[in-house]
């Protein structure tokens, strides 16, 4: 759905509000040359990171490498997390 990304991304937090948001292999949001949805979702996730501060938690996780690359995806994303767990 063309246009819709930053939309039903939105509409995913908002249903996480009070409580924490869990996104398995995040970096598949990421990965590829023309993955322009999934840099959309990311920026959406950053906005609402921020204007949102305090009201959800975002956890995202992955394979070490993959997860690097990730954070790298978008220069205000890394910032966003306060911590990183590896195992």
């Amino acid at each position: 759905f063309v246009g819709q990304t930053a939309l039903k991304t939105k509409e995913l937090i908002a249903q996480a509000m009070g409580g924490v948001l869990f996104i398995d292999e995040a970096y598949s949001l990421t990965e590829g040359r023309n993955n322009e949805f999934g840099k959309q979702a990311v920026a959406a996730f950053i906005k609402e990171m921020e204007d949102q501060r305090g009201n959800f938690s975002l956890i995202v996780a992955g394979y070490t490498e993959n997860m690097q690359e990730f954070l790298k995806s978008n220069p205000g994303l890394e910032s966003r997390f306060d911590n990183t767990f590896l195992f």
